[in-house]
């Protein structure tokens, strides 16, 4: 039997043992019911709520049609005042000094003062305009922006905007999720399978490179499933907030094209990784006691480093990290998505990404072969690189 279909074998095996229908229907469940959650939430906030009742002394002021405010005249006593609001009967007396200034009289914190300090910010920028001879049309103008109008020599690309910004951290965080997920499973797996030493039957039948290609292949495969799981959810959650409030969907000009190059990108460097952390776990003989699982947090420097490209995508940083292999899975799809790097750039990228692909599985496979066979003690540094120097027999 061929190395590809042991390795299918092998991938199959491990999609079908921790995938489950059910688990994944109620991870969609569970956000609908943060939807359903939020939405109703935000419906509550959105309504008038309590009534807020202001007494004026000697004032005529018109509350907003759709906030909470009400105004009604002062009683004509200051005992009288402090008396309704002890009772409950009014929430605030609002008076004004010759010079101006607003005074509010109240008995509790007055939750609502930002609603009534932009009404009267309203009234007495309209009294200065009054004094100052402009018109509000004036004022306008005069407050206007300067027009600015931003081109690209690329007629098809847009300015980065906050949408661009959101979707590319979304991107790292999902590939940092990804694999760490995926990192989880693989050390279960193998950590798992060599405690309970099944490894002497397994490579009678599969060689140590079509076992751990199938390790990494199928629990990458699974690994997307949760992202595919994540992007609906997430899409879910989007729409209900759309519905209840006034959030806004990030709209973004994204090419076909691009969005193919930064799922393979993301794909690549999941299987990268997971072919480091199938090495790794194959040298560690009890995860409970091993000083190797803090290796097992390298990934999150390189996503780390990725965030450079948030603040300036076009410096020479931001390039190398586009193109080193292990960085490239989170930086290249940053890069994408806030400029514009060229198609050498990206070739380049994905060469080196599969370059390092092909040297990390190879690696992996000589480390598993001897050190899942390896019991009662955690080989040294030593060891394990004069496994990966040997001949190939």
């Amino acid at each position: 039997m061929s190395h590809l279909r042991h390795c299918l074998i092998v991938a199959g095996w491990e999609f079908r043992r921790y995938f489950k229908w059910k688990d994944q229907i109620i991870g969609l469940i569970f956000f609908l019911g943060i939807s359903g959650v939020w939405y109703g939430v935000a419906k509550v906030l959105q309504g008038r709520g309590r009534t807020i009742t202001v007494a004026v002394v000697d004032m005529n002021l018109q509350a907003p049609p759709s906030g909470r405010l009400e105004f009604v005249s002062a009683p004509p006593t200051d005992s009288a005042r402090i008396e309704g609001l002890r009772a409950g009967d009014l929430d605030g007396v609002l008076s004004r000094g010759r010079d101006g200034t607003f005074d509010l009289l109240v008995e509790q914190d007055p939750r609502y003062q930002a609603e009534l300090q932009a009404l009267l910010n309203a009234i007495s920028q309209g009294e200065r305009l009054g004094a100052s001879g402009l018109s509000p049309q004036d004022l306008a103008a005069i407050n206007a922006p300067a027009p600015l109008d931003v081109r690209f020599t690329d007629p098809t690309r847009q300015q980065t905007g906050t949408a661009e910004k959101i979707i590319a951290g979304v991107l790292i965080g999902v590939m940092l999720i990804s694999v760490f997920t995926s990192m989880a499973y693989l050390m279960t797996g193998i950590a798992g399978e060599k405690q309970l030493r099944v490894t002497e039957s397994v490579v009678s039948a599969i060689s140590p490179q079509a076992w751990i290609d199938g390790k990494v292949i199928g629990l990458t495969a699974y690994s997307l499933t949760g992202i595919v799981n994540l992007a609906l959810g997430g899409l879910v959650v989007g729409i209900s907030a759309k519905l209840a409030t006034d959030f806004a969907i990030p709209k973004i000009a994204i090419r076909p094209g691009i969005v193919l190059v930064i799922a393979v990108v993301a794909i690549l460097g999941m299987i990268l990784w997971n072919c480091f952390f199938a090495a790794v776990a194959a040298t560690i003989d009890d995860p409970n006691t091993s000083t190797r699982s803090s290796m097992l947090m390298l990934p999150a420097i390189p996503v780390g480093l990725a965030v450079v490209v948030f603040r300036d995508p076009d410096s020479l940083l931001s390039h190398l990290l586009a193109v080193f292999p292990l960085t490239s899975a989170p930086a290249l799809p940053a890069r994408m998505v806030l400029s514009n790097p060229g198609i050498v750039e990206i070739l380049a990228s994905l060469l080196l990404l599969i370059g390092a692909i092909w040297l990390t599985r190879r690696v992996a496979g000589r480390i598993f072969e001897v050190g899942m066979l390896l019991y009662g003690k955690e080989p040294s540094w030593r060891e394990i690189a004069r496994w990966v120097a040997r001949p190939t027999t």
